[in-house]
């Protein structure tokens, strides 16, 4: 399941009106939208500190009714904090906005790729916003029917942060599907009704990641240290990709006892995009440190800040409940060297590194207008980057739908979470952007 502090994001709103302070929230269970009110005339226009505020407010008393709205509720609104709701089901409160998304051609890719069609997959888990555990039927053979392919599936259903998953197929699809050290890419996913991408899937590798089954539980071993060590020069400098998000949560172990690493979302490539406060070498640093000693306080500050050449001077004390198939002294002699080889090479460009085209311009796509007496006119078919609903369902144009039940209570189980440990309750995903948090990556704990 998705866990309630990555549930809800606020992703716009409208604040300066009559004093009615309206926030657009997104539901990740339930990939719906809602419109968000708060009525209060306590604000002045020019109350920045206030009207910031009412983003929290409004997200609070949406968690608190989230429960109990019918999947025909648009909109909530309120005056009082503390007090009751109204709610809207009238197509004016509907804010929910999809991607207008590209032909598979588009993705000009330089090899056929597999493509799986959205209403063939079926859901098995709720992993993270935007990332589904899900199963499409295998391709019949003359044996017989083949088992059901069970894969990750990264999507987007909002146009924010659609680039960075667009660009994190591009990379993915490129690299080779039988590198012994990656996750494999699996296949493109298109929209049935309109015909769009929307997302991809890779191999789904069970057992969880090297941060669910950390050292306490599964010995860490050498030789996936030295694997990781491999994959990370292969996608340095054979495919000119650096990673940028080395961590145990994004490494896995398959069924042959290899190491794989997955999770591309926050790469980049190293002829256009080198940022040496986000060199790979820092990350398998910290890495290893964080396995070993389950400290994870040095990666709590800005890339800028982490430093990794520090905490190399400093001597790495094993925790006690960590299981290796080694001694500490065996790992860090394998790093050094590693870390010592690497001052040797540099990055110099070759016929293997990827690339691929910049993401054109959004499709046409239909849109609204008003004519001068109020009646609704339809525009010529012009490149926009977002289709509302709304405007859909007046022009009679076809739209997937992407809402879906929630998967829990919201109410059931913070109440469960509050049992175990004291965690807050009205935690947003959201930065100063409003770009989705792209941390969040396939087969991830939850």
């Amino acid at each position: 399941m998705i866990d309630p502090e990555y549930r809800f994001y606020i992703w716009g709103g409208d604040v300066m009106t009559l004093n009615l302070y309206t926030w657009h929230i997104i539901d990740f269970d339930q990939r719906r939208h809602f419109s968000v009110t708060y009525y209060t005339p306590d604000i002045s226009d020019d109350d920045f500190e206030k009207i910031d505020a009412t983003e929290e407010i409004c997200l609070a008393k949406l968690r608190k009714h989230v429960d109990e709205l019918g999947t025909d509720v648009l909109g909530i609104r309120f005056s009082d904090p503390d007090g009751p709701i109204t709610i809207s089901t009238s197509q004016d409160d509907d804010v929910t906005t999809y991607s207008n998304d590209h032909l598979p051609s588009e993705l000009c890719l330089p090899f056929p790729a597999k493509t799986v069609r959205f209403d063939c997959l079926t859901e098995l888990d709720r992993l993270y916003p935007q990332v589904d555990l899900v199963t499409y039927a295998g391709v019949h053979t003359a044996g017989g029917p083949a088992a059901d392919t069970k894969v990750a599936f990264k999507y987007w259903f909002m146009q924010n942060g659609m680039h960075r998953r667009w660009y994190e197929l591009q990379l993915w699809a490129r690299l080779p599907r039988d590198h012994s050290h990656i996750v494999p890419f699996d296949a493109v996913v298109v929209d049935h009704v309109r015909g769009g991408v929307i997302g991809f899937t890779s191999e789904y590798i069970p057992g969880g990641t090297l941060s669910e089954t950390n050292a306490t539980v599964r010995p860490l071993r050498l030789a996936w240290f030295r694997q990781l060590l491999s994959v990370v020069d292969d996608l340095n400098y054979r495919y000119g990709i650096m990673h940028q998000d080395i961590a145990a949560r994004n490494l896995v172990i398959d069924e042959t006892d290899n190491l794989r690493i997955f999770d591309f979302n926050n790469s980049s490539r190293i002829s256009e995009h080198y940022d040496p406060h986000r060199d790979d070498k820092k990350g398998v640093i910290f890495t290893l440190y964080e396995i070993l000693t389950l400290d994870e306080q040095y990666r709590q500050v800005s890339h800028a800040e982490q430093d990794a050449e520090a905490l190399l001077l400093q001597q790495w004390e094993k925790h006690p409940d960590v299981k290796l198939d080694g001694e500490v002294h065996e790992f860090r002699n394998v790093l050094d060297a590693w870390l010592e080889n690497r001052k040797t090479r540099e990055f110099k460009k070759v016929d293997t590194w990827l690339q691929w085209p910049l993401m054109p311009k959004p499709p046409k796509g239909p849109w609204l207008t008003s004519g001068s007496d109020g009646t609704i006119a339809r525009e010529e078919m012009s490149s926009i980057p977002l289709l509302k609903r709304k405007h859909l369902i007046k022009l009679n144009e076809p739209y997937l739908d992407w809402e879906r039940p929630a998967s829990y209570r919201l109410r059931d189980v913070l109440k469960e979470q509050e049992k175990e440990v004291d965690v807050p309750t009205t935690a947003t995903t959201r930065d100063t952007n409003r770009s989705v948090d792209e941390s969040h990556g396939l087969n991830k704990p939850i």
